[in-house]
């Protein structure tokens, strides 16, 4: 039966990706976000970061996506011009650390997991 374990797994990674999940952060916060990691990514020669960066920038755009109910395209370009190199690289305080938080609860679900045979 491992289905459940499976199941609930799924079931927590979804909840956990939530805007609910997410600090409550705003609609325009998750954008700036997307733009910060892309940013990152682009910028980054380290492949280990590289691989964090795209995880980051895939699930903060989901964030935006989720609760704006709009594909990223349509406001991505725009906003990211608006912005300054310096205010991009001013915004890695508060998404770092938000993108941290969603890696330690998925290191802990899978550590979960394989605790319980899952």
């Amino acid at each position: 039966m491992m289905r459940k374990p499976i199941l609930a797994a799924a079931t927590a990674a979804l909840l956990l990706s939530s805007p609910a999940g997410a600090q409550q952060a705003t609609v325009d916060q998750n954008l700036d976000c997307a733009i910060w990691a892309s940013f990152r990514l682009g910028v980054s020669q380290d492949e280990a970061e590289r691989t964090g960066l795209m995880i980051a920038t895939a699930w903060f755009i989901g964030l935006y996506e989720g609760q704006s109910g709009r594909k990223i395209g349509e406001v991505m370009g725009a906003r990211a011009m608006a912005l300054s190199p310096q205010e991009v690289q001013a915004l890695e305080s508060s998404c770092l650390p938000r993108f941290q938080d969603f890696g330690n609860r998925m290191t802990k679900l899978g550590s979960d997991l394989k605790a319980s045979g899952g």
